[in-house]
């Protein structure tokens, strides 16, 4: 059987060191691009996973400060509504630290809470250095920002 496949194939062959080193070459170039994409869109999704945590504790803060009108309310006080055990989330990865009050004029609809709201943190391995927080600013358009800090120290909006 060996020999009726040789007869109708021809005979034996294989690659030649130039025909490897030309696959090895391409797969190589094709790594070196896909590596720092790749790197890339892990960060930015490890990001995003702070902005939706910040969106979801801003947005608690909101209900309860538009629950307590004309009062200060700690906006601190939206973590649980957020999904957040404490300070930090259900799954340990973030923790948050309020540093301000919201009030909101119940007669026009506005905030009064400028500056820094609250700060996350990341605590697993993957994002000890990543910080996200909320600045408000009334005089701003829009008024709330989502910073984001990859290294820990500068904050750009994100």
């Amino acid at each position: 059987m060996l020999t009726r496949l040789k007869t109708l194939f021809g005979k034996d062959q294989g690659f030649t060191l130039i025909e490897l080193l030309i696959v090895v070459l391409i797969v190589g170039i094709l790594a070196a691009v896909a590596v720092p994409l790749y790197l890339g869109y892990i960060k930015d999704a490890k990001l995003v996973e702070g902005k939706s945590i910040a969106g979801a504790i801003w947005t608690s803060a909101q209900a309860n400060s538009l629950a307590n009108c004309g009062n200060a309310v700690n906006v601190s006080s939206g973590y649980a509504r957020a999904g957040l055990n404490g300070v930090t989330t259900a799954d340990g990865r973030w923790t948050a630290s309020a540093s301000g009050t919201l009030t909101v004029d119940c007669s026009l609809g506005s905030y009064s809470a400028n500056g820094d709201k609250f700060t996350l943190a990341g605590n697993a391995t993957d994002l000890t250095p990543m910080k996200v927080k909320l600045n408000f600013n009334t005089g701003n358009s829009p008024p709330a920002v989502i910073q984001c800090a990859v290294d820990g120290t500068t904050y750009v909006n994100c």
